[in-house]
């Protein structure tokens, strides 16, 4: 028997994860979500550190680097805990771009400082709502690890928004449409 090469090997992954899509989406599918959106933050934070511009520009550059370099510890962390789960995650720029649910725009390199950081409360706020239907995933597939490793993630958002909030003179959870849905 022949071994399989490496065209055949993806594939098999490939076609293994749109049946996942498909039918009944599992923790590591919505993690490929994930790494996709920590990847469209990798270039926008970048961006945003290189271009704000106004009085808050050392505070904001510095924070947008600190983001950016967390960003790829949790980017590594959350892959390496897919290989460790026996899941293929995402690793092409190709990959991350199409499972990415965040936007971006080459304009706002002219945005101000405040909307910089009001888009980066977005993104963070997207990625934590599919970062919660990922632990509750995790929890009815039995992951706890996996399950420990997304609650850590989210807290880490939830601190990272509550952060940023301030800096904008808002409280924590002000403008949060997820946590407005669940009042009611």
């Amino acid at each position: 028997m022949s071994e399989k090469t490496p065209q055949e090997r993806l594939k098999e992954e490939q076609e293994y994860k749109d049946h996942v899509h498909h039918t009944k989406i599992n923790a590591a599918a919505i993690t490929d979500h994930l790494l996709g959106n920590i990847h469209t933050l990798h270039v926008k934070l970048h961006q945003y550190h290189w271009y704000v511009k106004g009085p808050h520009f050392f505070t904001l550059h510095e924070k947008f680097e600190e983001l950016y370099d967390d960003n790829e510890k949790w980017f590594d962390r959350l892959a390496e805990q897919l290989l460790a789960s026996g899941y293929k995650p995402a690793s092409t720029t190709k990959e991350l771009v199409e499972y990415s649910m965040l936007s971006e725009d080459p304009a706002d390199k002219y945005i101000k400082a405040e909307e910089m950081v009001d888009n980066i409360i977005d993104d963070f706020r997207e990625t934590r709502e599919l970062t919660i239907r990922a632990i509750h995933l995790a929890q009815e597939e039995e992951n706890v690890v996996f399950e420990d490793t997304l609650i850590e993630f989210k807290d880490d958002l939830d601190t990272k928004i509550w952060m940023l909030q301030a800096f904008l003179g808002k409280e924590a959870l002000e403008d949060d449409d997820y946590h407005d849905e669940e009042e009611d």
